[in-house]
């Protein structure tokens, strides 16, 4: 019988605030002002505005303007367009988020494409994740960003391991995906429409799970020893939960990252500091 080693993001998120406090100084130094942040919201998803109100704390802390444009679910794809085009355009925003989801009748597509892509510190529009495919040089989503930074702050070898990936969304599988292999993993992507998924998530050294289906990943689906990554979120009750049933899991895995404590506490950090390093 295996435990796993629980990782816990507290430190690491001491050392980002830390290194962040220090490049928004300089940031305030070069530019004369404070970096400002940007975030959309549309409607009323719960795991949205969590992780929303964790942004603007943050920002707070470290001295950062973070702005927050909330819109009812109905708005039109043309009013969130514009206004995406106007802050990328701002001389004095350096950052903005979209967050997601989006309600079906407004198209990722179509609101990023006006974004530049210096200012896409969430890396959504199609010129970062063009630059992702390619390995070219990019701001990636804020997940696949810290799944890369938990995997060498543990120690864990990529390359070479066989890297089982569960959702495919653009913010989440998609991008994981792709910087995993740039870390020259082997990579296999899992869906919905997946057959015998357990039996795939089972042959996995790495897995990282991103669907939103709170406890879709029991111990009898990982091999033991895996490393295993929760990156999902959603709110049940009141309770910010992830993809993976962490009792069971943690008796096979050899590491487990935790929800809420893994790496949702690390991703709004990257946000910021990717907006610090954007106008440079």
């Amino acid at each position: 019988m295996m435990s796993a080693t629980i990782f816990d993001s507290r430190p690491l998120a001491a050392r980002m605030m830390a290194e962040l406090q220090q490049e928004a100084a300089e940031f305030r130094k070069q530019h004369r002002r404070s970096a400002r942040l940007a975030q959309i919201l549309i409607g009323r998803d719960p795991a949205a505005e969590v992780y929303s109100r964790q942004l603007v704390r943050s920002c707070r802390r470290l001295g950062l303007s973070c702005v927050t444009l909330a819109y009812p679910f109905e708005v039109d794809e043309e009013e969130i367009r514009s206004e995406v085009a106007m802050l990328s355009e701002a001389p004095t925003t350096d950052g903005i988020v979209l967050l997601l989801p989006l309600p079906e009748h407004i198209r990722q597509r179509v609101v990023t494409e006006v974004l530049r892509p210096e200012k896409d510190v969430d890396g959504l529009g199609p010129r970062n994740a063009g630059n992702l495919l390619l390995g070219f040089p990019s701001f990636i989503p804020s997940t696949a960003a810290v799944v890369l930074t938990v995997l060498r702050e543990a120690g864990i070898r990529v390359a070479g391991q066989h890297a089982v990936i569960v959702g495919r969304s653009n913010i989440g599988g998609k991008p994981i995906a792709l910087a995993l292999m740039r870390e020259d993993a082997t990579v296999t992507i899992c869906h919905s429409h997946t057959r015998n998924l357990a039996e795939i998530t089972r042959s996995a050294d790495i897995l990282v799970v991103s669907t939103g289906r709170p406890g879709l990943i029991t111990g009898e689906m990982v091999k033991p020893g895996a490393v295993v990554l929760d990156a999902g979120i959603t709110t049940v009750d009141g309770k910010v939960v992830g993809d993976v049933d962490r009792e069971s899991v943690a008796r096979v895995a050899s590491f487990l990252t935790p929800v809420p404590g893994g790496l949702g506490p690390l991703t709004h950090l990257m946000l910021i500091r990717h907006t610090l390093l954007g106008p440079q």
